[in-house]
């Protein structure tokens, strides 16, 4: 992975820090010998034949020890070589020789001991470079870098939050890299990008290739990943790729594609029963000429965030979102600003399903290593905040790739090239602290089947907030296996609707008013063949207390069935009003009737004919259960339609 500053340190490395004199009487040593050692290594150096530079410079410090600027570019050509270890020897005793004469030492002594993760070792390092009267201001400002860096890595090393991430497994991690992409509802399943060196999946000729690969949970331990089977992704380049909350939506990137705009594309596959469809792009405004990667959807498919180094950026990779038009096409994208990009490189974005909280990987904020993973959160207005580090030992002086967070905000997974591993990256998981823990979400979960037939059926299911009549998600059930799975946000009352031409819709209410005490909801969902004698509770039709006046919260589920009486010219139905047992009996009826005639009035000056239609009150006569306890009358008290 790339350092911060790296290529502003490939600039200063070796011209600046050793300064190659024009001519001999320049550099500290007197012997001829070691000169021309030096210069062999000089040469070498050039060439970057790293190892040839390093024997020769330790052939003319074994004529002169006192030879410093030897020990400058010994120091320089093992830190090419990544052996921090012998670099940071080299240059102390560079230091030694020389005292401040070479400030720019300090800079690399204090940056070579934070890859190492020596924070507190580095931090006096940049403290002198600061102190030095002979550093230039850039080299000044590099140090001040450093030196908010190690003191934030030292802070945070010494303040842990949480526990140590743990490995998956060596059924998941192999010496290959690996990588999280999604984790379902229960956390029993697991889908991961596994990176192979060389063409070891299709043949081609390439430096890497990427393949998706998926795991169950079994009396509690991982078994082996298998091959996730696309059917069509043979001889073509693909990975950084993200599954939508219900887990049949892939959105990936595709490189270097016939079809392809730029560098790499963003396309998406969906999954009909266990087959993933032939992938689309996502067309021109969202695909770039540049490179476009790492794409995610938000829970409700709305927003799809994404990593491009497109023109307009704030410098290297970036975080961009696209929105999802009403035309099902996505809006071009903007950048998602200060709060998230910075002049580094942001990268593997991850929006949790409550919508707003967004944790991403960056080498441009303040961190421990290379990539870090951070997390920011957007406000009601749609602002991001700024981006908090999720700390140590999340974090580490390794590179930390992409993050995938369950659900319920309880779990995390990294990709991480941390010690502890089984080679290049690993998978790692660790519980979530409260810091960097989502708002909290619920699901509905079901199966949508004919309730005759029991036949599975693809159906429209839509979730409408009742506080304000809008839908806030929609989504169709699978044909071949009437799947689907949705997001719920506590604090609100959902109108929960299916729909399907030639059936009665189903109709539920979900109350998340105090979600705390709500579990999730999963069943199976039956739905009844418009056929005589078939009746429907209509759940989401609402009268204030001993009122018939209809609440505007009933709007959607009378727009409901006035689309069922549309598809459905034919039929005719009866409108039953139905009370709880409290109150009177002539009371009681007279409401059931009076309701019952509310929604037979709102149908006839809708369009509906008045022949099509009959209404009565049953008053308390019909309970569906006991009258004892309030659960009880609240079911009691409802309003049916019967086929006739």
């Amino acid at each position: 992975m790339v350092k911060p500053a790296q290529i502003l340190l490939s600039v200063i490395f070796f011209f600046s820090s050793v300064v190659l004199p024009a001519q001999e009487k320049q550099l500290s040593t007197k012997s001829k010998k070691a000169v021309r050692y030096f210069k062999e290594a000089e040469t070498a150096y050039r060439r970057q034949e790293w190892e040839n530079a390093v024997n020769a410079l330790q052939k003319a410090l074994k004529t002169d020890k006192s030879f410093t600027e030897a020990w400058l570019m010994l120091g320089d050509a093992y830190s090419e070589l990544k052996e921090n270890e012998e670099a940071v020897e080299a240059y102390e005793n560079a230091v030694r020789m020389a005292g401040e004469s070479f400030p720019r030492v300090f800079y690399f002594l204090g940056r070579l001991n934070f890859e190492e993760g020596n924070y507190t070792e580095a931090v006096p390092y940049f403290e002198k470079l600061l102190a030095s009267g002979s550093a230039t201001e850039s080299l000044k400002t590099l140090g001040k870098a450093g030196l908010k860096r190690s003191l934030f890595a030292q802070s945070a090393v010494e303040n842990p939050v949480g526990p140590r991430p743990l490995n998956l497994s060596d059924s998941i991690n192999t010496e290959n890299d690996e990588f999280i992409n999604f984790v379902n509802e229960t956390g029993n399943q697991l889908v991961l990008t596994r990176k192979y060196k060389g063409n070891s999946q299709d043949g081609q000729s390439r430096l890497f290739t990427e393949g998706f690969f998926r795991s169950e949970r079994k009396d509690s331990a991982w078994v082996k990943p298998e091959v996730l089977p696309l059917g069509w992704q043979e001889g073509l380049n693909l990975g950084g790729m993200s599954l939508s909350v219900d887990g049949r939506e892939m959105f990936f990137t595709g490189c270097e594609w016939p079809s392809g705009m730029g560098s790499c594309d963003l396309y998406l596959s969906r999954r009909l029963g266990t087959a993933w469809q032939p992938p689309v792009g996502l067309g021109p405004a969202v695909n770039s000429r540049r490179w476009d990667s790492q794409p995610v959807i938000s829970a409700d498919g709305k927003q799809l965030l994404f990593t491009s180094k497109r023109a307009g950026g704030k410098g290297g990779a970036d975080i961009w979102m696209s929105l999802k038009l009403p035309d099902g096409k996505w809006s071009p994208p903007v950048n998602l600003g200060d709060s998230i990009n910075t002049p580094g490189d942001e990268t593997a974005p991850f929006l949790h399903a409550d919508g707003k909280t967004l944790y991403f990987s960056s080498t441009g904020w303040t961190g421990l290593g290379g990539y870090d993973l951070f997390v920011s959160r957007k406000d009601e207005a749609g602002r991001w905040s700024a981006a908090e580090n999720l700390g140590h030992p999340v974090n580490s002086k390794f590179d930390e790739a992409n993050i995938f967070v369950s659900l319920d905000g309880s779990r995390a997974w990294i990709s991480s090239n941390r010690e502890g591993g089984l080679g290049g990256f690993d998978i790692f998981t660790f519980p979530l602290d409260k810091m960097a823990k989502p708002d909290k979400v619920l699901f509905v979960k079901g199966v949508v089947v004919d309730a005759e037939s029991k036949i599975p059926l693809a159906a429209k299911i839509e979730l409408t907030n009742l506080l304000n009549n809008r839908v806030d998600d929609s989504t169709t059930s699978d044909r071949f296996t009437g799947e689907f799975l949705m997001v719920l946000h506590p604090g609100t009352l959902y109108a929960f609707n299916i729909t399907k031409k030639a059936y009665l819709f189903y109709s539920e209410t979900f109350n998340l008013k105090e979600a705390d005490s709500i579990l999730n909801f999963e069943r199976r969902f039956e739905l009844l063949p418009v056929r005589k004698g078939k009746q429907l509770v209509l759940k989401n039709i609402f009268f204030d207390f001993n009122s018939a006046e209809l609440k505007p919260a009933s709007k959607t589920e009378l727009g409901k069935l006035l689309e069922l009486m549309h598809e459905n010219p034919e039929m005719r139905l009866q409108i039953a009003g139905h009370t709880d047992s409290i109150g009177g009996r002539v009371y009681n009826q007279k409401l059931s009737e009076e309701r019952a005639f509310a929604v037979y009035r709102y149908l006839i000056s809708n369009g509906v004919d008045a022949s099509r239609l009959e209404h009565r009150g049953f008053g308390d006569t019909r309970p569906l259960t006991s009258n004892d306890t309030e659960s009880g009358r609240q079911q009691n008290r409802r309003t049916e339609i019967k086929v006739l």
